[in-house]
């Protein structure tokens, strides 16, 4: 059951015992109770939202079939709250994912490669984004994708470690930004990125090379793994030669990047 049907059932009972009252003649008027009784509501939402936490489980679901596509390029845009992307999809899904008032999606097979957009709205406010208060994604792990999410505040969480994700393009304003690369083959991330935290990681045994442009306060780049080979050039040595490997092309303002 979702926390926001028994918010409205709440309503309903407490209206109707308030409309009970008056027609009783007990209370003149309803009125002046209206202003109470919302923050009675209010109060009582955001106690049952500490006390019960819905799994992902519990939520409405909907799913977006692969077809005959042999590549998929993904296009998310969020506002604000939370959102969750990362592989998992079943086998011959394109990607699942929470339903719920808030979410819109728009599919479209051009030739062998699958187009999909999905505009989540802000997923902190009550009966319009889904029950467990993230909106979670699981894309596809049979074919090549392409991925452009664009955030506004939020706090964005993308594993795509076991996605076959050639090109992202991430796009986010004063957020808190996880990203974790594919493991496998060629990929290529472009982030640019307002008043945000970014960490991103690449998995052991993928080489990576993480060119960056002026405007960042602070970065931290691990070295070790990817020497600085100039002011705005870091590079696993044997970043040419391994077919596992991240192209990260970085722009930001203030903020902090992190690169392990």
């Amino acid at each position: 059951m979702r926390r926001d049907n028994i918010f409205w059932g709440g309503v309903l009972i407490l209206l109707g015992a308030l409309f009970l009252l008056q027609t009783q003649n007990i209370i003149p008027s309803i009125v002046p109770y209206l202003w109470p009784l919302a923050l009675i509501l209010v109060g009582g939402w955001i106690i049952l939202g500490v006390f019960w936490r819905p799994s992902s489980a519990q939520g409405e679901q909907f799913s977006i079939a692969l077809r005959e596509a042999k590549s998929a390029r993904f296009k998310f845009a969020h506002g604000a709250g939370q959102i969750e992307i990362k592989g998992g999809a079943p086998i011959g899904q394109a990607l699942v994912g929470s339903s719920a008032v808030g979410m819109n999606e728009q599919t479209h097979l051009n030739g062998d490669r699958l187009d999909v957009r999905i505009e989540a709205g802000a997923s902190f406010i009550p009966f319009v984004g889904p029950s467990e208060g993230v909106w979670r994604f699981q894309l596809t792990q049979e074919v090549p994708v392409t991925l452009r999410v664009e955030t506004g505040a939020s706090q964005l969480d993308m594993d795509l470690m076991d996605v076959q994700a050639t090109h992202i393009e991430l796009e986010t304003g004063a957020s808190n930004t996880n990203v974790v690369m594919p493991t496998r083959g060629a990929s290529l991330l472009d982030l640019e990125a307002g008043a945000a935290s970014v960490n991103i990681r690449i998995p052991e045994g993928t080489a990576a090379r993480i060119r960056v442009k002026e405007g960042l306060t602070s970065l931290n780049v691990d070295t070790n793994r990817f020497p600085q080979l100039d002011s705005r050039l870091y590079q696993s040595a044997n970043f040419d030669q391994s077919a596992n490997r991240a192209d990260i092309n970085i722009e930001a303002g203030l903020g902090s990047i992190t690169v392990k």
